[in-house]
């Protein structure tokens, strides 16, 4: 599909915002042909292949079917030779401009009327969407090792931009040991399983962040594999992402997968906590 259709917007009748925004299009419909120009004539242009249309295209009353059809070329793209004209003039009334030696008003042409376009060649290069479909336009595609190659690329760039970094850095890093600066970033002190356990006792509810999942301490203490102190939460909801085991070690048990999770403990918040009900409604409250 090329783009929004009108037939996907909501109707003006369904949507108040789509009356209100009808209303301000054409609140100056009524006295839009005043100030225009005698002898001239603004009419809408449709084409047979295409879906775009042409709104408002000036022409002079006095042009012939055939230079209509010349002027028209220039914007669908059909040749003069291949090209039907109808004025379709409201509702069923629809005129073939079968002759070119005519005008626009010997065929009764208005302001407001339309003319649509029938392309007639069947080998034309504007059907089955040969002007508006990208997607039967052969794209290039590059191949990412040749992509690396390129030394004038965003990527290449980006690339320049990290290393002329990471060399600003090592000199910058070299400059303050030369200095003696002491560079050691010192670990922050680990908590013991037993001071996590005293402020998150086993059994307590609790939420876990993120998400706001409940349910209760089940573990408190270290996990092989894992570095620190994790807690260990059996949830109400399947919302985890394990069943209490972690690399073939069970550390505690609960209602099946998804039902457990493992947690530092600053995403634990203990207290009053209690299971929520699926079926509870806003209206019991107050």
């Amino acid at each position: 599909m090329m783009g929004t259709r009108s037939e996907d917007l909501p109707n003006v009748h369904a949507s108040p915002e789509m009356m209100q925004l009808r209303n301000w299009v054409t609140g100056s419909d009524a006295g839009r042909y005043d100030n225009q120009a005698q002898g001239t004539l603004r009419l809408d242009v449709t084409h047979s292949n295409l879906i775009q249309r042409w709104h408002d295209l000036v022409f002079d009353a006095n042009m012939t079917v055939g230079r209509v059809k010349e002027k028209l070329y220039r914007h669908g793209g059909t040749p003069v030779g291949s090209q039907e004209l109808y004025l379709r003039r409201g509702g069923n009334d629809t005129m073939f401009l079968y002759d070119d030696s005519k005008t626009l008003a010997a065929y009764g042409t208005k302001n407001g009327m339309e003319i649509h376009i029938k392309d007639t060649d069947p080998h034309s290069l504007s059907a089955h969407g040969g002007l508006e479909d990208v997607s039967q336009v052969e794209k290039y595609v590059m191949a990412d090792e040749d992509y690396d190659k390129l030394d004038n690329s965003v990527r290449a760039q980006k690339r320049k931009e990290r290393e002329r970094a990471a060399a600003k850095a090592a000199e910058e890093r070299a400059a303050r040991i030369a200095a003696g600066e002491d560079l050691t970033i010192p670990e922050e002190p680990q908590e013991s399983v037993e001071e996590v356990s005293a402020r998150i006792p086993l059994l307590s509810r609790c939420e876990v962040n993120p998400g706001g999942r409940r349910g209760e301490i089940a573990f408190v203490g270290l996990v092989k594999g894992a570095k620190g102190v994790w807690v260990g939460v059996r949830l109400d909801e399947p919302q985890g992402n394990n069943n209490g085991s972690k690399n073939g070690n069970t550390y505690f048990e609960c209602k099946g997968d998804g039902y457990g999770c493992f947690t530092k403990p600053e995403n634990v918040e203990v207290g009053d906590f209690p299971e929520l009900d699926p079926f509870a409604s806003d209206d019991d409250e107050f």
